[in-house]
């Protein structure tokens, strides 16, 4: 695939000035009598990124998701990918510490993944009509088909998932979010 061409020259070597990988094929072991082609499943990765530790990164994960995702053949997910990818990234600025890091991943969904180098629990708050803030990880929690977290010795990932064939102008009967949090 073509590079990345970013949208704004200060984007020069960072997410957004970075290659979008090509497609990766795998193949899973089959009988013999099943076709090739039903066990080749295109895969796409995109990442890690290294974010800055600023107020920068918020823009630069979501100029990601804008470039990506349509090479991806995803464009109807960006909207949501890049609201939910600014909550992430605007909580691990918050609450966590250095390196952040974004991945991009996709099978037959998009996963969405922000590394931190903090071990602290993600702790989702109930916030009140008059809060400014507390309200990340329930947007992701009810846009993303699945979100969860995986904690590592040098940190944590939070991530989500967002349905390749979900409906992008919305639909009121969407299935709670899936969250599983998990230690390596």
């Amino acid at each position: 695939m073509d590079s990345t061409v970013p949208r704004d020259a200060r984007l020069l070597g960072t997410v957004a000035g970075a290659a979008v990988p090509a497609p990766q094929r795998s193949v899973t072991s089959l009988p013999p009598s099943v076709p090739l082609a039903t066990t080749c499943v295109e895969s796409f990765l995109g990442g890690p990124w290294s974010l800055p530790w600023s107020p920068t990164a918020p823009a630069l994960a979501r100029a990601a998701i804008r470039d990506v995702l349509p090479q991806w053949g995803l464009g109807g997910l960006v909207p949501t990918a890049e609201l939910l990818v600014s909550e992430l990234v605007c909580n691990a600025l918050r609450h966590a510490a250095g390196p952040l890091r974004l991945t991009l991943e996709r099978l037959s969904d998009l996963r969405c993944v922000v590394s931190d180098g903090a071990s602290q629990p993600v702790r989702p708050t109930e916030a009140g009509p008059e809060d400014e803030s507390g309200r990340g990880l329930v947007l992701v929690s009810t846009l993303a088909a699945r979100w969860g977290c995986q904690y590592r010795s040098d940190g944590k990932s939070v991530w989500f998932e967002l349905s390749s064939d979900a409906d992008p102008k919305g639909d009121d009967a969407r299935p709670e979010g899936d969250r599983k949090c998990e230690a390596e």
